[in-house]
C-alpha cells in the first residue's frame, strides 16, 4: 500500500512538474508579445465556492493495482530520453535497451503510450514514434508482439498510463 502510493505520488509529482515547465515556457512566449501585468491585480469575475450543505463528492474506496498501470515500467525510458531529444544520436544510452527490454517482455502494450503519443502528452517530450520504432528494433535489437500496433488501436487493451488511489480517510 505505501509503495503503490508512492509511486502514483512520484508519478502524479513528475506530470506536474512537466506541465510547469511546459506552462513556464508558454507563459515566457505570451509575456514577451503581451503588455506586462500587476502580480497583485485580482482575477476578474465573481469567486465561487461549494455551499456548506452540499455533500462532498464520493471517493472509489477499491485499491489501486499500480502494476495494472504503465507508469512504474514507462519510467524505465528515462536514460531513453536524451535519445528522442536529439535527432543526429544513433546509440542508445546507457541503461536505455535495458528498461526498453523489460517494457517488451513485460508490459508491451504499455508502448502503446509511445505510438498513441500518450505519454508524449503526460511527460512534455517529444518522442517521434518513428524514433521509438528505430530504437526498439533497430538500436536495442528487440522484437516486440507482432500484434502490438493493432492491440495499441483497442483501448480496452492496453493498461491506463497512471491511476492515483483515492486518498484513505
Amino acid at each position: 500500500m505505501a509503495s503503490s502510493g508512492k509511486t502514483c505520488a512520484a508519478s502524479v509529482l513528475l506530470l506536474l512538474l512537466a506541465l510547469a515547465v511546459a506552462t513556464a515556457a508558454d507563459s515566457a512566449k505570451k509575456s514577451i508579445t503581451s503588455e506586462p501585468k500587476s502580480i497583485f491585480s485580482r482575477p476578474s469575475g465573481p469567486i465561487i465556492s461549494r455551499p456548506a450543505s452540499e455533500p462532498a463528492i464520493p471517493r472509489p474506496s477499491a485499491e489501486v493495482d499500480v502494476s495494472a498501470t504503465c507508469m512504474g515500467s514507462l519510467l524505465e525510458l528515462s536514460p531513453c530520453l536524451a535519445f528522442f531529444r536529439d535527432a543526429g544520436t544513433s546509440k542508445a544510452p546507457a541503461g536505455c535497451c535495458k528498461g526498453l527490454g523489460t517494457i517488451v517482455r513485460d508490459q508491451p502494450a504499455c508502448l502503446c503510450h509511445i505510438f498513441n503519443h500518450t505519454l508524449e502528452r503526460a511527460i512534455a517530450v517529444g518522442i517521434p514514434v518513428n524514433r521509438a520504432l528505430a530504437l526498439i528494433r533497430d538500436v536495442c535489437g528487440l522484437t516486440p508482439p507482432r500484434n502490438l500496433m493493432a492491440s495499441c488501436a483497442n483501448a480496452g487493451a492496453v493498461p491506463p498510463l497512471y491511476v492515483c488511489p483515492a486518498p484513505s480517510t
